[in-house]
C-alpha cells in the first residue's frame, strides 16, 4: 500500500461525500481511505458502506462518544498502512493532480520526508473567494518561521516512518492542532519539499475568528496549550532564540486581548503572564508584559478590535 488518507468526521455526511469523491478522481495507483468516525449522530458507516473504491480500500472506524479530531487522526495514523500519510477534513475537497504530484516527489527522492504545496480557500459550494492566497509556502531555516503556518493540514504528504518521529497530535488541545503539530514536523528536522501546485480546497464556514464576537474560551486556551508546547520543543530541540519567543508571546498578548475584552480578567492575566515567562532575554519586554498584567483591561476591546480590522484588510 502506497498510500493512507486519514480522514476524522463527526456529521457532516454530506461534505465526507464530497470529500471521498475528490479522492477517486486521483490517479493513484494504490491507497487507502481511513474515516475515523467521532461519534457522529448521523450514518457515516452507511456512506462509506456504499461508497465505490474499485481496488482500493476504505476502511472505517468508530467511537461512541466524540473525542476531537486530534484523537481520531491518532486512531487513523495506528491503523494506517501506507508508505506515505496525508491526514484530510471530512468538508474538505482534493484538487485533481495535485496530490499525485507530492507523492512522485517522495518518491524520486527516498532522503525526502515530507512534501507540501497549496490549498486554496473556497466557500461552502467549494467556488473561490475573491482575493484568497492560498496557503502554502517556502520558509526559511530559522527558530521563528517554526511557529509560522506555512502549509494546511491537507497540503502535506508524509512518510510515514517521519511521523513516528513527529509524535502524535497534540489530545489536549481542540483548536489550533495543526499549527502545533506543523511546528513539530518541523522541529524534526526532517527533509522537505515545496511543489507548486494546488493540492485541495479548504472550506470557509464564516468569516474572521478574531473578534469578541467569535470569542471561545475553548479555543484561545487549546491555543495556550499550543504556544506552550512549541516554546518547550523548540527548546528542547535547540532551536529556540529570541525572535521566536517574541512570536509566541504577541500571539499570547492578542488572545490576552480576547480574553480581558469578553471579560475574562483572570484567563487574560494568566494568558499574559504566560507570554511573560517564556521571554529569556528581552527585559523589557519582559517588564512591559508584567506591567500589562496587573492593569485593568479597560482598553483590551478596543484594541482587539483594531486588530480584527487590520486582519480582514
Amino acid at each position: 500500500m502506497k498510500l493512507s488518507i486519514i480522514i476524522p468526521v463527526h456529521n457532516r455526511v454530506e461534505l465526507l461525500g464530497e470529500a471521498l469523491d475528490s479522492i477517486s478522481q486521483q490517479h493513484l495507483d494504490s491507497y487507502e481511505i481511513i474515516i475515523c468516525d467521532d461519534g457522529s449522530t448521523e450514518d457515516i458507516e452507511a456512506l462509506c458502506a456504499g461508497f465505490e473504491l474499485s481496488a482500493n480500500e476504505l476502511k472505517y472506524s468508530r467511537t461512541a462518544e466524540s473525542h476531537g479530531a486530534q484523537v481520531a487522526r491518532n486512531r487513523g495514523l495506528s491503523l494506517a498502512q501506507g508508505e506515505f500519510v496525508m491526514f484530510m477534513d471530512s468538508d474538505d475537497a482534493l484538487a485533481e493532480e495535485g496530490l499525485g504530484l507530492l507523492l512522485e516527489a517522495l518518491q524520486a527522492d527516498p532522503d525526502l520526508q515530507y512534501a507540501y504545496g497549496e490549498v486554496s480557500r473556497v466557500n461552502e459550494s467549494l467556488e473561490p473567494l475573491p482575493g484568497d492566497v492560498p496557503v502554502g509556502s517556502l520558509f526559511a531555516d530559522t527558530p521563528s518561521e517554526i511557529a509560522g503556518y506555512h502549509w494546511h493540514t491537507m497540503g502535506a504528504l508524509y512518510r510515514r516512518s517521519y511521523l513516528d518521529v513527529v509524535g502524535p497530535w497534540n489530545v489536549e488541545m481542540t483548536g489550533s492542532q495543526d499549527w502545533e503539530y506543523q511546528a513539530r514536523v518541523k522541529l524534526a528536522g526532517g527533509k522537505r519539499k515545496f511543489v507548486d501546485v494546488a493540492v485541495g480546497y479548504w472550506r470557509q464556514h464564516g468569516g474572521e475568528r478574531v473578534g469578541t464576537a467569535k470569542f471561545r474560551p475553548d479555543y484561545v486556551r487549546s491555543v495556550m496549550i499550543g504556544c506552550g508546547s512549541i516554546l518547550r520543543c523548540a527548546r528542547e530541540a535547540n532551536r529556540c532564540d529570541a525572535a521566536l519567543e517574541q512570536r509566541l508571546a504577541k500571539r499570547l498578548v492578542v488572545h490576552a486581548l480576547e480574553w480581558g475584552g469578553n471579560g475574562w480578567w483572570q484567563d487574560r492575566k494568566i494568558c499574559i503572564l504566560q507570554a511573560r515567562d517564556g521571554i529569556s532575554s528581552n527585559l523589557i519586554f519582559k517588564f512591559g508584559l508584567t506591567m500589562v498584567a496587573y492593569t485593568p483591561a479597560i482598553f483590551d476591546r478596543v484594541l482587539l478590535e483594531r486588530i480584527a480590522r487590520r486582519r480582514i484588510r
